[in-house]
């Protein structure tokens, strides 16, 4: 199976209860799966690539849509931190190429996980993809194209029985339906399975139209393609557009270097979850209210906006998703431990808070109430929570 049984990813795939064949999930007992079937290594395709989990196995597909953008299916990172994934660049995992971290992931906001309906999501890459974005399909979709053929790309298995995935491989498919939100496609004589989830529907003009969702147990009969048109205007042109190079600024949270106007994306160092942009700077008045100088760097003091310890309104302003007493707590029940300057108790029994006198005081009255309204921007953009 693409990731290793009883890891996070695979825990949090499991919370789909819906075997995708064509997917990042291991399959059911008695069933066999195979990579794009009657298809050839590609190694033209260089937008494809594969997300790779801690392990170095390649558990889904995505196609680059822009610098710092790749579109996958939402079932690939729903669930669990994708941060944990890394993206991948080149022919083959094991034959060596480049990878990119994974800064955040968004699912659809209509993705349903019981039936895999909507099944699309956007990551956005640190670094600057090193190939160039593919174009989507600019017009609606009808059934003008049943008949047609696609090109089909994953990163699969290359037999029903085997644990060899991680090669980009090729084929060819026909439409044989258009629906209100998906396609449907048959080996002609390609198919894609598992470990192809995510990867596109290319059609002959060189655009995608759709990515991969699920198919039948033996990936020989059928796929179903989730279609990209239909949530252009909702989910991703405003994705896209939120997370584009030099759209935030000094305070604002980030996903990496180039989305900042005036200087870098910093991760805090209270929390790696959290990044904020900042700028040179030689004294504290040379910061926007409410950050200080250090290191000759903007950064807010901690505990950071959002970080366990500092001021919330809400669970959603809080990384650890837990917000009692107006203060951002994690669970600190059975072996999970308190950091340095945190008591488990106090405030609210089994969960952590600062130790009076200690170094883990809140210090959220020194946070400005605007960054407040900046953390469910910050929350927004986090990897696995943000469907």
């Amino acid at each position: 199976m693409p990731f290793a049984r009883g890891s996070r990813y695979d825990r949090g795939m499991r919370q789909l209860g819906w075997l995708v064949i064509a997917g990042c999930a291991a399959p059911a007992a008695g069933t066999t799966s195979q990579p794009i079937t009657n298809g050839s290594a590609d190694p033209v395709d260089d937008a494809v690539i594969a997300l790779v989990d801690p392990t170095g196995r390649a558990g889904c597909t995505a196609t680059v849509i822009g610098p710092h953008t790749a579109i996958t299916a939402a079932h690939c990172v729903y669930g669990f931190d994708a941060r944990m994934l890394r993206a991948f660049f080149g022919d083959s995992v094991a034959g060596g190429g480049t990878f990119d971290a994974v800064s955040d992931a968004r699912t659809d906001p209509m993705f349903d996980s019981a039936t895999l309906a909507h099944d699309l999501a956007l990551v956005t890459l640190r670094d600057p993809a090193p190939a160039a974005p593919r174009t989507l399909e600019p017009g609606p979709l009808d059934s003008s194209l049943v008949g047609t053929l696609i090109r089909a790309v994953g990163y699969g298995t290359t037999g029903p029985s085997s644990d060899d995935g991680g090669t980009r491989h090729a084929g060819s498919a026909e439409i044989s339906d258009v629906s209100a939100t998906e396609l449907t496609a048959v080996p002609m004589p390609s198919q894609p399975c598992r470990g192809d989830s995510g990867g596109p529907a290319i059609l002959a003009s060189g655009t995608i139209a759709a990515v991969v969702s699920r198919g039948d147990t033996a990936c020989a009969d059928h796929a179903i393609y989730a279609r990209i048109d239909i949530a252009r205007a909702s989910f991703v042109d405003p994705y896209v557009a939120s997370t584009a190079p030099g759209t935030v600024h000094v305070g604002d949270a980030c996903l990496y270097d180039g989305q900042c106007v005036e200087g870098p994306c910093l991760v805090t160092g209270d929390d790696p979850e959290l990044a904020f942009c900042s700028q040179a700077c030689t004294h504290d008045v040379d910061c926007p209210h409410g950050m200080m100088c250090t290191d000759h760097q903007c950064r807010y003091p901690e505990p950071s906006p959002g970080a366990l310890g500092s001021t919330c309104a809400g669970n959603p302003d809080c990384t650890s998703d837990v917000c009692l007493d107006s203060v951002c707590t994690r669970s600190c029940a059975g072996s999970a431990a308190c950091p340095a300057g945190y008591t488990c108790g106090g405030k609210a029994e089994g969960y952590c808070f600062a130790t009076p006198g200690g170094c883990g005081c809140a210090g959220g009255g020194d946070v400005p109430v605007w960054v407040m309204a900046l953390l469910l921007l910050a929350r927004a953009r986090r990897s696995g929570r943000c469907a």
